[in-house]
């Protein structure tokens, strides 16, 4: 057996180029990484940022109109004040479900945050947990993300219904659901940034 391992060793040295057996390495590498849940965690948020695409709108003759009693849904400010979905009618509103555990949330987060800088002043932004305050602040303070956040009791109306995070929906001031993306996504991009402008140049200021 010694010698059989000997022969196929010193086989794989010999024949194999170099940027064969760097590409081994590297797979071993990953996959002893894997193996760590630290590691497996940093992984997929590296991976989820890399295959992350720019959102598609949805056509629209396929548009949904959210229903009048989804104003009313509360979500709770980090003081744990209620807040109506409705104070944020007539703006162009950016909805994201999300979970400080979740991998593709977080891959997304930094794209969110750019798209946040940039058109914060002019839109609403909603990042909606149901995770504790506390644990939500010390994520946020120590990634130096700083985009609204907000916590979420119960269910959610059916409009925003979905069986897995990061979920996102970009509504129209009149209400229109623009784009309902399920999983990671390159939120930062130049066609997302246009769709920003054109829904913020359509805000309606209630009287």
């Amino acid at each position: 057996m010694k010698h059989y391992i000997r022969k196929r060793w010193n086989d794989y040295w010999t024949k194999k180029s170099w940027f064969s057996k760097i590409s081994d390495l590297i797979f071993v590498l990953f996959i002893i990484a894997m193996l760590i849940p630290a590691s497996r965690k940093a992984i997929r948020i590296t991976a989820s940022r890399i295959l992350a695409s720019s959102p598609k709108s949805i056509a629209d003759d396929k548009q949904l109109s959210l229903a009048a009693s989804t104003y009313d849904w509360l979500v709770y400010d980090m003081d744990g004040k209620a807040v109506p979905l409705s104070n944020f009618r007539g703006q162009a509103i950016f909805l994201n479900f999300w979970a400080t555990w979740c991998a593709p949330c977080i891959a997304e987060m930094p794209d969110i945050q750019e798209l946040y800088d940039q058109f914060g002043e002019h839109a609403a932004f909603l990042l909606v947990s149901d995770e504790d305050p506390a644990r939500i602040h010390n994520f946020m303070k120590n990634r130096g993300f700083d985009m609204p956040v907000y916590i979420r009791r119960g269910g959610v109306p059916a409009d925003f219904a979905s069986g897995s995070i990061p979920v996102t929906f970009v509504i129209s001031p009149d209400g229109q659901i623009i784009i309902r993306k399920t999983g990671v996504a390159k939120w930062n991009s130049n066609k997302m940034q246009e769709l920003m402008r054109e829904l913020i140049a359509q805000t309606v200021f209630q009287p």
